[in-house]
């Protein structure tokens, strides 16, 4: 059986320069993307790879770990040089953790969606950030399980629908950042796609700072959760558009939210930083400590 074909349409002349240091720049010379149309993972690939080439990241220091999930074919969308693991659902942290431990010189970045990260590896994801090891989580929250057929998720919001649910889901959704900060990560911050600016200055900082980073950032899956839901007007948010606008305006910066009620703040997403702790002890300096010490005597 021969494998699918995929269709690579030609761009405008000339190509914008970061898509041409990307997997699939290299490769088609043209922009290269699997993702759905309306997707957010594409914006965060390319402001990803902005900030790999803006920072001159050294692609041996930052090794990119990545998850399962729709986000797993961000890899066209990575820098050429980066080097890249791709681990089983859910195991990200643990992957991390043992490349951190291998050699502490190096800085992983992990890519991981809500289920990856809240469902199947919570146990990973808690551990991780009680141990504050020096590595930064790239968390997409899509309210949705899109990658196996739109399944429920820990993040999808109350009273919105999706494809395994009779009616309207009525469970309270996970809330990345209260895990996180009660876990113990000593940089703790959400943003959107439809926040890039946002999204590269929070990345920026976790990339300088030592210790367990989470980012959480809610990104529009339009295939599962947007044509399966409608916003206040009554439309289905079924293009990228109608759904980036829902969370624009779903979206609260955490001064705001400080002045609003329970009610107020139902389905909304709390954007912001919320915690940056320089004194906690990272765990791979920590460990290494411990080997010094097991040496020597």
């Amino acid at each position: 059986m021969m494998a699918p074909q995929i269709n690579i349409f030609p761009n405008e002349k000339p190509e914008h320069p970061f898509t041409l240091l990307t997997t699939g720049g290299v490769m088609t010379n043209n922009f290269y993307s699997f993702f759905c149309g309306g997707c957010g993972y594409g914006i965060i690939g390319h402001l990803f790879n902005k900030i790999f080439t803006e920072e001159k990241l050294d692609p041996l220091k930052y090794p990119l770990i990545i998850g399962i999930g729709c986000y797993t074919q961000i890899l066209t969308l990575l820098p050429s040089k980066s080097q890249n693991i791709c681990t089983l659902h859910g195991r990200a942290p643990a992957i991390a953790t043992g490349v951190k431990l291998a050699n502490p010189a190096m800085k992983p970045i992990i890519f991981t969606g809500d289920g990856d990260c809240l469902g199947i590896g919570g146990n990973h994801f808690l551990h991780l950030c009680r141990r504050n090891l020096d590595c930064v989580v790239l968390l997409f929250n899509n309210s949705i399980y899109g990658m196996t057929g739109g399944q429920v998720a820990p993040t999808t919001p109350a009273g919105y629908a999706s494809m395994t649910t009779l009616g309207k889901v009525f469970e309270n959704p996970m809330d990345s950042v209260k895990i996180a900060l009660a876990a113990g990560a000593s940089y703790v911050a959400r943003t959107t796609v439809a926040h890039p600016r946002t999204f590269m200055k929070y990345v920026k900082t976790a990339l300088k700072h030592k210790g367990t980073s989470v980012i959480e950032i809610v990104t529009p899956c339009v295939t599962y959760f947007g044509r399966k839901n409608v916003n206040e007007q009554g439309e289905r948010m079924d293009s990228g558009g109608i759904l980036l606008e829902w969370i624009k305006s779903h979206s609260v910066w955490n001064n705001q939210a400080k002045l609003m009620s329970e009610a107020e703040l139902h389905d909304k997403y709390i954007l912001g930083e919320f915690k940056m702790d320089t004194t906690t002890p990272e765990f791979a300096e920590e460990y290494e400590k411990i080997k010094k010490k097991a040496k020597e005597e």
